[in-house]
């Protein structure tokens, strides 16, 4: 084999394996959601974290930290299941169903003790083994009604 195919071949495994630790760095944020694990912010998230979905939250680790506890406070019980999962070079995309019971206040409602399911895809990219950027695409008004949320115009 010639020295260009063999430096080919290990380009690919490299490549095969920073996709791999990708993922499992994405896996390691949904366990953030799913345990209320706060150190796991600090761990997957860069300083400048930007969620692309939530435009007026404040960039990095903190902020992110804020909006878990908040939420694990509503739902404490969520359980976060990946569907699927893709990556390439520095983005992976996922989809996910979130089951979880309304058992706490959240977003200004007071618990009502409904199970609510939401499904949605996230678009993540990583820098240097960190998330640096998310973008998120969920059905949240289905998951509303579930809860009983009124949703006004």
């Amino acid at each position: 084999m010639s020295e260009s195919a063999e430096q080919g071949k290990k380009d690919l495994r490299e490549y095969r394996l920073n996709i791999e630790a990708n993922k499992t760095l994405v896996k390691r944020y949904i366990e953030l959601w799913s345990t209320g694990n706060l150190a796991l912010a600090d761990e997957v998230l860069a300083p400048e974290f930007v969620d692309h979905t939530h435009p007026n939250q404040a960039p990095g680790p903190e902020a992110v930290k804020q909006e878990v506890t908040a939420f694990r406070i509503g739902f404490p019980d969520v359980h976060i299941t990946i569907e699927h999962m893709i990556g390439e070079e520095d983005l992976v995309a996922f989809r996910f169903v979130l089951r979880g019971t309304h058992s706490g206040p959240f977003a200004g409602f007071p618990p009502t003790g409904k199970e609510a399911v939401l499904t949605g895809v996230d678009f993540v990219r990583i820098v240097d083994g960190r998330i640096v950027e998310l973008w998120s695409t969920q059905d949240t008004f289905s998951w509303a009604q579930q809860i009983s949320f009124k949703i006004s115009r």
